[in-house]
Order: structure tokens, then C-alpha cells, then sequence
């Protein structure tokens, strides 16, 4: 299956399939240099490496292989020079092409090179975990983190192709899985409440990555997400905002704890809790549709509140955060499943309060 991310010259398609045998084909229309490198991590390369580049080698691509440690502190300055500059070292006057073949940290970070390095060289997107295929690959938000606070310094630079590969999906552990799914039930929050609702019905399927699980989840969160971004590229509309619905709190708890504490999802399936009990108070959701919530999460064995974790280290990581605008957080809160609205007019004396509840 092929979805569209429509932006003029710059669309992109999204493959859902199971292996990379057609990749060569997928990526021959699109004018790429057929030399570059595969930015990744070892133990992936060593377990599928050969599935990736076997197919391109024979189709006559050259790639040389760049790995990163497996770690959120990958995604840092200090790891984008260092591609750089073994790429200025090694690129002599080629333009190459950059593969991004992992998770989240993997693809953020290779983007971001991308974007930067002689101005733009084109890059693809090959995510192997739920989080990224779902998620992080599509959009072409690209970064790196800064210490106090998440994707401070990025870009929004397109991939040229994205493959999700779903077979690689069942070596996940658990907990991989569990954070992927924090992004799915993000989807049907803010925009789906039939895949809310396929979620609550079939997620022991979900967390097993049973084919047609996975499928419905992969398919339809890249659907979503390929619409927004090709309405909203920038959230100059708003409507790309909607996809930061748990992340104003998550990224926060994120950067308050050092990106060492919990996974992506995990932090966020903490956030969603918390905005959702703000759209309670203030009116906007009835508590059928957050206690819906809630029993999700908890069924997925995600977490819902933030055990021993400093509420100052919280706050000050909320005032860094790029939502922050205008002296006061931005937040993303629900009006039903399937619909949320976006929205600085929280009082902070009720963000407060709310937060104590999730900030043990």
C-alpha cells in the first residue's frame, strides 16, 4: 500500500509493505544518487542489514554504512557534526544520499544532517520501530535535542521516500511496542474514534503485532499524519498542531528527566492523561471519553502518572518548549474521541493542579 504526502514538488509516498525487495523499484523514479550512506545502529545493521542493502547493492546502489549508538543522547549536535564530518571527509564532490534506517533518534538525526549538510542532500526514510513508522518518520520535522529541552534546533526538511517495512516490527520488545502504541492511541484521539475504537477492541492483537493489527495501525496513523502534514506543513493552520496532543506534558518529562527515564511513548501516554483531565475541568470533555482513555492506556500497560520526578524540572523544561509561546504553554486537548482543539488559554493555577496529580 502506498499513502500520499501531498506538498507540490516536494510529495512523497509512504510504503507499507513487508520486506524492501521493491525498494529499488520505489526509489528509481525518484531521480536519487544511487551512492550515499545507511545511518544506523550496529545491532540493527547485523540483524537486518542484509535484507536493506543486499536488493540495493544488486540494483547498483554504492553504500557505505555510518552507525550511532542506541540512545536518545544520539540525537545531539555533537553526533550531527560528527556525521558531517566524516561525510565532508568522504563525499568528495557526489552528492550523496542519506538513508535513515532505525527508530526515531535514527531518522531525526539523519534528517537533520541531511538538511544541513551542503544545503540539502535527500534522505529516506527507513523506520523499524511502531513509534517512528507510525510517527516521527512522516512529516519531515528533523532535529536535534538540546539539554533543557526536545527538538530545540531543527528543521522541517522532507524525506524524499518512506518505506515502513512491518515485518521488522515483531522483533520489538514489548515496551518498544507499548510505545509505539502511545502514538496510535494519540490518533484516534485527536482524529479517529473508529481506530479508538478498533484499539480498545483488539489490543491484545495490537501488542502481539498480529498482521492485521498491525496493518490497521500502521496504515491508518501514516493516513492521518499524511493529511495533516500535506494541509499544515508548518502548523502555521493549527491542523499540525492537533498531533502534539500528550506531548506538551511528555516532552517536558522527557527533557526534566534527562531523555533516560522513559520511552517517547511512555511519556507522552503521561501527557495525554494530563491534558485530557485539563479538557475535563475545563468543560470540554465528558469523562466517558477520558475514563475511555485512561482504561486504553492502562490496558497497553503504559504509564499514567510521573512517579519521583522533580515538578521544578518540569516547569522549567515546559517554558523551553517550543509550545511555549507567548509566556504561557499551548496545549492540545480533546473534545471527544476523535476531535481536539488547540488552545493557550489554560489557567496556570489549574495546570498547576492538574499537573500535582500526574507529578508524584
Amino acid at each position: 500500500m502506498k499513502i500520499s504526502v501531498s506538498l507540490g514538488d516536494r510529495s512523497y509516498p509512504i510504503a507499507v509493505s513487508d520486506s524492501y525487495r521493491s525498494l529499488p523499484a520505489w526509489l528509481a523514479p525518484l531521480g536519487l544518487p544511487a551512492q550515499g550512506w545507511v545511518v544506523s545502529h550496529r545491532r540493527l545493521l547485523r540483524r537486518h542489514g542484509t535484507g536493506l542493502l543486499g536488493p540495493l547493492r544488486r540494483a547498483g546502489w554504492s553504500l557505505q554504512v555510518l552507525s550511532v549508538p542506541e540512545s536518545e543522547s544520539s540525537k545531539s549536535f555533537a553526533m550531527a557534526e560528527r556525521i558531517v564530518s566524516h561525510l565532508s571527509r568522504n563525499a568528495t564532490m557526489r552528492v550523496p544520499a542519506l538513508l535513515a534506517f532505525g527508530g526515531g533518534v535514527v531518522g531525526d538525526l539523519t534528517g537533520f544532517v541531511a538538511a544541513i549538510f551542503r544545503r540539502g542532500v535527500p534522505y529516506v526514510q527507513l523506520p523499524t520501530t511502531l513509534l517512528a513508522q507510525v510517527d516521527s518518520a512522516i512529516g519531515g520535522k528533523v532535529g536535534v535535542d538540546l539539554p533543557h529541552g526536545k527538538n530545540l534546533i531543527g528543521a522541517f526538511y522532507q524525506p524524499r521516500f518512506v518505506c515502513n517495512n512491518v515485518s521488522l516490527l515483531h522483533t520489538l520488545p514489548l515496551r518498544q511496542r507499548q510505545s509505539g502504541l502511545a502514538e496510535v492511541i494519540k490518533y484516534g484521539v485527536i482524529a479517529d474514534s473508529t481506530l479508538f475504537a478498533f484499539l480498545e477492541d483488539h489490543l491484545s492483537a495490537c501488542l502481539r503485532l498480529e498482521p492485521r493489527a498491525v496493518r490497521v495501525m500502521v496504515e491508518r496513523s501514516c493516513s492521518i499524519k499524511a493529511r495533516m502534514v500535506s494541509q499544515d506543513e508548518r502548523e502555521t493552520r493549527a491542523l499540525r498542531t492537533h498531533l502534539n496532543f500528550g506531548h506538551t506534558l511528555g516532552h517536558a518529562l522527557e527533557a526534566a528527566t534527562g531523555y533516560r527515564r522513559w520511552t517517547h511513548g511512555e511519556a507522552i501516554a503521561i501527557g495525554m492523561c494530563a491534558a485530557a483531565h485539563l479538557s475535563v475541568e475545563l468543560g470540554l470533555l465528558p469523562d466517558g471519553g477520558f475514563q475511555r482513555l485512561t482504561r486504553l492506556i492502562d490496558a497497553a500497560g503504559l504509564p499514567r502518572q510521573a512517579d519521583g520526578v522533580s515538578r521544578e524540572a518540569v516547569a522549567r523544561a515546559l517554558r523551553y518548549d517550543k509550545k511555549f509561546i507567548h509566556g504561557r504553554p499551548r496545549w492540545v486537548l480533546p473534545s471527544r474521541i476523535g476531535r481536539v482543539i488547540v488552545t493557550e488559554d489554560v489557567p496556570g493555577p489549574l495546570v498547576d493542579r492538574v499537573l500535582s496529580r500526574y507529578l508524584r
